[in-house]
């Protein structure tokens, strides 16, 4: 109808420590994020958080085939299995993010700055993992940590790079919020331009996803297939999130 379409989170577009976005065109293996709160609200953002990571990829966006959300034990579980491959996710990446967070949970005597799997159980009283398998075959993994984290961290698997790719999705405080200001800066980008900065179908695919993990929670932790989240498109190559 001629105008631009515009929706989604402040976290892929506020700071970043390290301030790195994924390089265009990388082959991508694996991706996970570690995040705060709960179901049908954060894990939204965590889902914008992974998604403007993962659009950068190879040959572009595809959509998502499969998904299956896990709950309370059953996160435990895949956690201790310790990959992809047996249930669970890639060990180095959840290392990795929990390395750059900035709210990391500390024992009383701050003997280890590392929590150890049985100090995560005491501290998380309800977590959360969405697994979701794209077309084009990158697994990726979304946890809703409360009690370890107060923080958004993202790390991916590259092919051909031993370490991986992670970084803080930084939201300064409150009482600025200033996330949310550098949302609205994309917004009058798209007034003044007619364009919006980048696909609204970013949007649509976290949505459906959120719905998904939600329906997938609802049945008993079902994997469930996802045909209708075939949503393909090409993200900007310029970045877009802040770094000034």
């Amino acid at each position: 109808m001629g105008f631009p379409l515009m929706a989604g989170s402040s976290l892929p577009v506020t700071w970043r420590m390290p301030s790195v976005d994924m390089p265009y065109g990388a082959e991508v293996q694996e991706i996970l994020c570690v995040a705060m709160g709960g179901v049908d609200s954060y894990d939204f953002h965590a889902l914008e958080t992974i998604q403007c990571m993962a659009e950068r990829r190879r040959g572009g966006e595809t959509g998502v085939a499969a998904l299956q959300a896990l709950r309370g034990d059953a996160v435990w579980k895949a956690m201790a299995a310790g990959s992809w491959q047996a249930g669970g996710w890639d060990r180095g990446l959840f290392e990795a993010c929990l390395c750059r967070s900035q709210t990391l949970a500390q024992p009383p005597t701050y003997s280890h700055r590392y929590p150890t799997a049985q100090r995560m159980r005491e501290w998380v009283k309800d977590p959360v993992a969405y697994r979701f398998e794209y077309v084009d075959g990158l697994k990726a993994t979304m946890l809703l940590m409360n009690g370890l984290v107060g923080d958004f961290t993202f790390a991916a698997r590259l092919k051909g790079q031993a370490e991986p790719l992670s970084t803080l999705f930084y939201l300064p405080p409150n009482p600025n919020v200033v996330y949310s200001a550098a949302l609205m800066a994309k917004v009058e980008e798209m007034f003044v331009t007619g364009k919006a900065p980048y696909p609204v179908e970013r949007t649509l695919l976290t949505t459906g996803l959120v719905a998904a993990g939600m329906q997938s929670l609802a049945s008993g932790q079902k994997r469930l297939d996802t045909p209708h989240l075939a949503v393909r498109y090409h993200a900007p190559r310029k970045p877009q999130f802040s770094q000034s």
